[in-house]
């Protein structure tokens, strides 16, 4: 054989490896990108999927929900869709391999909560506790407040026990547009 067709075979059989490298590079990151978007989804069976997991609520009109499933906890979001002044819903809920008493909890969605927020530093002041009745269980509630720029923002924040586990009930917005009827009426329908 001669020279020059040695080297087209060791050009032909590099070209082949570097095309199944490529190919399963391409199929490895669109596997991984398709994961990742199956676990940030709005898309109302993954929300579906979520509330099964968590607990079943009315979600309210002018909200729009986003589900999160990570490795340790599952969490459901819902977000005002035309203004700013609303507020954030957030329930989480953490797996049951994850262990930590319900401070750690509540510490690590407020760390969540000030990331997705935007408002991260904040120093929130307990303002108030009062008890509320979620799925037949008497729970305390947390209000707590912050300056911010050039408002007061509210934070309401407890525990109660879900389909799965104890989940994280936050609640927070502004005060001044604080809408008292909107919070209890998805409070009373979490079932």
């Amino acid at each position: 054989m001669s020279e020059s067709k040695k080297l087209l075979i060791g050009f032909a059989v590099v070209g082949v490896i570097c095309v199944c490298i490529a190919g399963i590079s391409f199929l490895g990151l669109r596997t991984l990108g398709n994961r990742f978007e199956d676990m940030t989804n709005g898309e109302p069976t993954s929300v579906a999927r979520a509330q099964e997991k968590i607990a079943e609520f009315d979600i309210p009109p002018g909200y729009e929900p986003m589900a999160l499933s990570m490795f340790v906890y599952d969490m459901i979001s819902l977000t005002p869709i035309d203004s700013e002044n609303d507020p954030m819903i957030m329930l989480m809920q953490f797996n049951k391999s994850t262990s930590g008493d319900p401070e750690q909890m509540e510490e690590q969605l407020k760390q969540a909560a000030e990331q997705q927020s935007g408002r991260p530093g904040m120093s929130m002041q307990v303002v108030d506790t009062f008890e509320e009745v979620i799925r037949g269980e008497t729970v305390t509630v947390t209000v707590s407040e912050a300056n911010y720029q050039d408002f007061v923002f509210r934070q309401w924040m407890t525990i109660f026990q879900g389909n799965k586990g104890p989940v994280i009930l936050m609640i927070q917005g502004p005060a001044r547009t604080w809408d008292d009827q909107l919070v209890d009426d998805f409070i009373k329908s979490i079932k």
